[in-house]
């Protein structure tokens, strides 16, 4: 099996409105538009003749344009709750009908067009890019080094002296002169279409998908719990920790190499206070955890990305079908 690996925004938007337009029994698209103008979707899958207050509602989110594998497992979960069937074609396995009846799934697969428009590569293999070289291209070019720019959750184009020499595909333009790391700014399109799902119902599970270079690493996956983890209810602390531990069971059984301790996010500093800000109200009241796949290794190459993307989706619509929700 080979599945297509759809990941720029001209693969993937025409395959959502076509699956909207084939199945208005089953799809309700929500979108809000960037500042260049790319419309970015959420997908949400259920079987609509089943009133939604009965149902366990799963959220799947990913921001960053550098991370592609996250985008095309989803495109391909999507097709298989949806079609019944692989992007290639192939029967799927997951139990479809019980999903659809008992589960509302809300799927964004790119909340940044803006700069996955901008990425040189499809996906990223190992095979051309070094790691510096890759993250040059995320973050962007310092002129005074010629190495990685910084990593700020909002900044202004005009307030940079120097200014960067490439605008890192990482960053969402949000006006003239400003741009933003989607997960970590209330002004991205990834945080304004989170908050108007979460304006319309409850979600039981966020699952936010995300690659990292386990660069010297003997792993090539983990799970991330919130960084508040440790201040949150002790419903949604003992979930987060059981569903992450799911996950890295299942990884574990698939062959994978996950790392096989599941903890919070261990940033400190200015980073760890961008992620207290944007998620803070969001994490008391919803269940989350963010997994990383490897990228940009040959270790890891992009069908197995997406296939271990595959397993984290499963495991938390098989845990949401079990009805284990805090």
């Amino acid at each position: 099996m080979s599945i297509p690996f759809l990941a720029k925004p001209h693969q993937t938007q025409p395959r959502i409105l076509k699956w909207a337009a084939e199945h208005p029994e089953l799809i309700r698209l929500d979108s809000v538009r960037q500042y260049v103008g790319f419309d970015v979707y959420a997908v949400t899958v259920t079987d609509t003749s089943v009133p939604d207050e009965k149902k366990t509602c799963c959220l799947f989110t990913q921001p960053h344009a550098h991370e592609p594998a996250t985008t095309a497992g989803m495109m391909d979960f999507l097709s298989q709750v949806i079609e019944g069937r692989h992007l290639d074609g192939s029967p799927a396995d997951l139990p479809r009908e019980e999903i659809l009846r008992n589960l509302l799934l809300s799927i964004i697969p790119d909340a940044n067009p803006d700069g996955r428009s901008r990425s040189p590569e499809l996906y990223w293999d190992g095979s051309k890019w070094s790691n510096d070289e890759f993250w040059y291209t995320m973050r962007g070019i310092d002129p005074r080094t010629l190495k990685m720019w910084e990593r700020f959750d909002e900044w202004d184009l005009r307030e940079q002296s120097p200014r960067p020499l490439t605008i890192g595909i990482v960053y969402e333009q949000v006006g003239p002169f400003e741009y933003v790391e989607p997960n970590r700014s209330h002004r991205s399109a990834y945080f304004r279409l989170i908050h108007h799902l979460l304006g319309q119902r409850r979600y039981h599970y966020l699952l936010d998908l995300h690659q990292t270079e386990f660069e010297r690493s003997p792993h090539n996956c983990m799970v991330i719990l919130p960084i508040l983890q440790p201040e949150l209810p002790e419903a949604i602390r003992s979930t987060n920790q059981a569903w992450g531990e799911e996950i890295v069971a299942a990884w574990a059984a698939s062959g994978a190499s996950p790392v096989p301790e599941v903890a919070p996010l261990n940033y400190t500093g200015v980073q760890a206070e961008y992620f207290r800000r944007s998620w803070r109200d969001i994490v008391r009241v919803t269940s989350k955890v963010t997994v990383e796949i490897q990228n940009n290794n040959q270790r890891t190459p992009p069908q197995e990305q997406v296939r271990l993307m595959d397993v984290a989706m499963r495991v938390t619509v098989e845990r949401a079908l079990r009805g284990g929700a805090a």
